[in-house]
C-alpha cells in the first residue's frame, strides 16, 4: 500500500483528496499538512506526495522538486486558471500528471495511479504504440447524428486494448458535456491557448472518462472559433498522435478550418448521413470535394443514420445520389437517442442490446482492425 503525503493550504481540499485515495484501499494518508515547513519532515519517508502550487510560506515547486529528488513521485495541484508559464513549469518538472479544481473521486484516483506508474518507469512520455490512427467524422450537414455516433464509437472502441482519445473539432458547445455527463477541467481552448503545445501538455489537458479513452471537449462558454486555425487543429492532432493508439474527432461544419484540418489528417473519415434527399445531394458534392483534395474514395466510408425512415429512398438510390459506396446503415433509435443524450448515457452503455449499437461495435472492431496487420 503506497503512502501519501497531502500538502494543500486548504483543509476541505486536502480531505477530498484523502477520502478519494482511502475509499481505493490502495493507498493510505500519512498526513495532511498545510504549509512547506510542515512538509519537510516527511521528505523521503512517503511514496507520493500530493502539494499545491500555492502554499502560504513557499512556492509549491521548490517543495515538488525537494521530494522529487528524495525519490518521491508527486502530483501538483492547481487551481485550473494559470496560464502558460506555469504550464511551462509543470512541464519542466516532469509532472505529467496533475489536479485541477475539484475533482470527482474516480478522477483523483486515476491521476494518482497514474503519476505514480510514471514515476515508476522512470518518467518520461507515455507515447501510443508505433503507429497511431485517426478518424475523422463529418457531415455534410447537421442533424444527422454525426456527434451521437463519434462519441460512441470511441466508447465501443474503448472496449479493446487501445489508448482511445476523443476530441471535439465540431464547435457547438455542450456536446460532449451533455453526451458524457461531465464538466471537463480543460477543453479546446485550453489547448490551443498554449505558446509552446507538445505531447505531454497535451497528455495533461485530456480528461479521462471512466469508460477507458480520454477526450477533449469543445468550450462551453465564448469562444472566438476564428482563432483555431487550419495550422492550431493540425498541430493538436499531431501531437495526440504521439500519445493515443487511435483518435477518433468529431468536426463541425465542412468549410471551417477544424475540419479541414481533421480530414487532411485523418486515415479513413466517417461520413454521416440519413435518407433526406437535401442531405444526400450536399454529401455527393462533399465527397467531390474531398476526392478534389486528394483525400482517396476508400478512406470515405459513408454511413446512413435512421436508416428505417425515409425508406421511399431505396438504398441503390441512395448509392447513385451519392455516386459513393454504403459502409453500414444504423438503424434507427429515435427516443432512447434523445433519452442518452439528456441523461449523459452512452447508448453503448445504456442500450448495448440495441440492434444500433450492434452496428457501432463492429464499425469500431472494423477501426481497430484495420490497420492491426
Amino acid at each position: 500500500m503506497a503512502t501519501v503525503l497531502l500538502v494543500h493550504e486548504d483543509a476541505g481540499a486536502a480531505q477530498a483528496i484523502a477520502s478519494a485515495l482511502e475509499s481505493s484501499g490502495a493507498y493510505q494518508i500519512q498526513a495532511k499538512v498545510g504549509t512547506a515547513a510542515e512538509a519537510q519532515r516527511f521528505i523521503g519517508a512517503v511514496d507520493i506526495a500530493i502539494i499545491s502550487l500555492y502554499l502560504p510560506d513557499q512556492d509549491g515547486f521548490s517543495v515538488i522538486q525537494s521530494f522529487q529528488q528524495s525519490g518521491v513521485a508527486c502530483v501538483p495541484v492547481l487551481q485550473g486558471s494559470e496560464g502558460g508559464d506555469v504550464w511551462q513549469q509543470v512541464l519542466a518538472n516532469d509532472l505529467r500528471d496533475v489536479l485541477v479544481g475539484i475533482q470527482d473521486p474516480t478522477t483523483i484516483l486515476q491521476i494518482v495511479e497514474s503519476a505514480e506508474a510514471h514515476f515508476a518507469s522512470g518518467g518520461g512520455s507515455e507515447g501510443g504504440s508505433e503507429e497511431s490512427y485517426m478518424i475523422a467524422v463529418a457531415s455534410a450537414r447537421g442533424g444527422v447524428g454525426k456527434s451521437i455516433f463519434a462519441v460512441n464509437l470511441a466508447i465501443a472502441m474503448a472496449q479493446y486494448d487501445a489508448k482511445i482519445a476523443l476530441i471535439d473539432y465540431s464547435m457547438y458547445a455542450g456536446d460532449f458535456f451533455s453526451m458524457l455527463d461531465q464538466v471537463p477541467r480543460n477543453t479546446v481552448s485550453d489547448a490551443i491557448g498554449q505558446g509552446s503545445m507538445d505531447e505531454s501538455l497535451l497528455s495533461s489537458l485530456m480528461s479521462e472518462h471512466p469508460l477507458g479513452f480520454s477526450y477533449l471537449a469543445c468550450p462551453n462558454d465564448d469562444f472566438d472559433f476564428y482563432s483555431f486555425d487550419y495550422e492550431s487543429a493540425v498541430s493538436l492532432l499531431q501531437y495526440a498522435r504521439q500519445i493515443y493508439d487511435y483518435i477518433v474527432i468529431d468536426t463541425g461544419a465542412y468549410d471551417l478550418p477544424p475540419t479541414n484540418a481533421a480530414i487532411d489528417e485523418s486515415d479513413m473519415a466517417f461520413m454521416v448521413t440519413n435518407r433526406d434527399l437535401a442531405r444526400l445531394m450536399s454529401l455527393q458534392r462533399l465527397i467531390k470535394s474531398y476526392g478534389d483534395r486528394g483525400f482517396a474514395d476508400d478512406k470515405l466510408k459513408v454511413i446512413v443514420n435512421d436508416a428505417e425512415v425515409g425508406t421511399e429512398i431505396t438504398e441503390e438510390e441512395i448509392e447513385q445520389v451519392i455516386e459513393h459506396p454504403v459502409t453500414a446503415y444504423l438503424p434507427s433509435i429515435g427516443l432512447e437517442a434523445t433519452f442518452s443524450i439528456n441523461s449523459g448515457k452512452p447508448l453503448v452503455q445504456s442500450k448495448s442490446d440495441h440492434p444500433m449499437v450492434g452496428v457501432l461495435n463492429k464499425l469500431a472492431e472494423y477501426s481497430i482492425q484495420k490497420w492491426s496487420n
